[in-house]
């Protein structure tokens, strides 16, 4: 666009000055001169990019029409807090700032843990290496919510989650009874239930044991753990109690931690379905109580802690899926802002390619799916997970963080 607008301006220029343009020489002369001024432009354009490991700059893409940077700002807000991130906690934090659609984010400067700065930082450097980057000085918001939120891997060492369940179960003290779940909504096998005696007014973890129903061996684990800033880590175990990326799809319905924090949003959720009570277990009645009991503590520590109102209106983390989902599945819209083409540009890559309308938010209009898109990109971009909640067959292409 701005070489297109530099040549307009010259030819009207010329016009206005009358310059004689008819000659050989002249000809040849004005166009090495335009020549010379778009290799000046672009290398303007693509001048390498000064890189702070501790700030990110992400674009945001509008994609539907009432879409609003300020929702997705609410959604990062959510991302970060679900990363461990103590923005929620504290109003003087100023790692987030924006000017027009792009949001600049410090990563030292929104209450993340010390632990988890060296892995956001070494992300961090590996968007700034990537092509997108290096040529438009952004990464898509969505993209960035893909990498952190919707990368397991990445997920695991931001939160600092044990790489054994043993370290897990090491770090507190679980009560001697356990409760018995024969009639899952989630998981398509038995779980017992294991959680942890409330010995502070945050700490506190669940381990689920995904039972075979007719043999009792244990296939996974999945467990939850509260962190200081009021919202859930979550993780899944194989057999050994090796932490793994996502739950087994003949086991669960769990996927991956996104999911989990998908369905327990800021607290964990009661049973929807009746269960039989089984012998020297908790009754689910008794279980379903003591889930009334928990979830009530946690809000009453979540109101005391959280001082962001948009945090404490907990039906705003739909943002924070909406961030991602508008990325995942594209409109025609947001490919034209993210690409920097015409929408008519972008209907001609895409025409090859089945639309589809989403599930929950209809409102998004007809979309595309990512794992389609990105090779039609005008530029290299990291790859994210084929899906955000669910299993991914690529999360091993895609672990940055080494």
């Amino acid at each position: 666009m701005t070489e297109v607008l530099l040549i307009k301006g010259i030819i009207i220029s010329m016009k206005f000055l009358r310059i004689n343009i008819v000659s050989k020489n002249n000809i040849a002369y004005f166009l090495l001169s335009i020549c010379m001024l778009l290799i000046a432009c672009t290398q303007s354009k693509r001048a390498p990019i000064k890189d702070d490991p501790n700030v990110i700059y992400l674009k945001w893409n509008k994609s539907y029409e009432k879409d609003a940077l300020e929702r997705h700002k609410t959604g990062l807000t959510w991302a970060l807090s679900f990363l461990g991130s103590t923005i929620a906690l504290d109003s003087t934090l100023t790692g987030i700032t924006h000017k027009k659609d792009i949001i600049q984010l410090d990563v030292t400067k929104v209450g993340f843990p010390e632990k988890a700065i060296p892995h956001l930082q070494a992300l961090n450097t590996v968007i700034q290496n990537s092509e997108e980057y290096q040529r438009k000085g952004t990464i898509d918001l969505g993209r960035y919510i893909a990498l952190t939120i919707g990368s397991p891997n990445h997920y695991y060492k931001i939160v600092d989650v044990p790489l054994q369940l043993f370290d897990l179960k090491n770090t507190y003290t679980f009560d001697t009874l356990t409760a018995f779940i024969n009639n899952s909504s989630i998981s398509k096998i038995d779980r017992e239930i294991q959680y942890s005696i409330q010995n502070d007014s945050y700490k506190r973890a669940f381990i689920s044991s995904e039972r075979d129903t007719i043999t009792g061996e244990i296939q996974e684990f999945e467990t939850v753990e509260l962190m200081p800033n009021g919202l859930s880590r979550f993780a899944l175990y194989d057999t050994k109690g090796n932490l793994k990326p996502d739950g087994d799809e003949a086991v669960t319905r769990a996927g991956k931690p996104a999911k989990c924090m998908w369905c327990h949003e800021s607290g964990i959720q009661q049973l929807f379905r009746k269960q039989l009570d089984v012998e020297f277990h908790l009754s689910s009645k008794d279980f379903l109580d003591s889930l009334k009991r928990y979830n009530h503590e946690l809000r009453v520590y979540q109101d005391r802690v959280w001082q962001d109102s948009l945090i404490k209106n907990r039906r705003l983390h739909t943002e924070m899926e909406i961030s991602y989902i508008t990325f995942m599945e594209p409109s025609i819209e947001q490919l034209a802002n993210e690409w920097q083409v015409s929408k008519r540009d972008v209907k001609n890559k895409v025409a090859h390619l089945k639309s589809h309308r989403h599930h929950e938010f209809g409102f998004l209009g007809d979309l595309y799916h990512r794992r389609d898109i990105d090779t039609l990109a005008p530029f290299q971009v990291l790859e994210v997970p084929e899906y955000i909640r669910e299993v991914s067959k690529n999360e091993s292409k895609v672990d940055y963080i080494k």
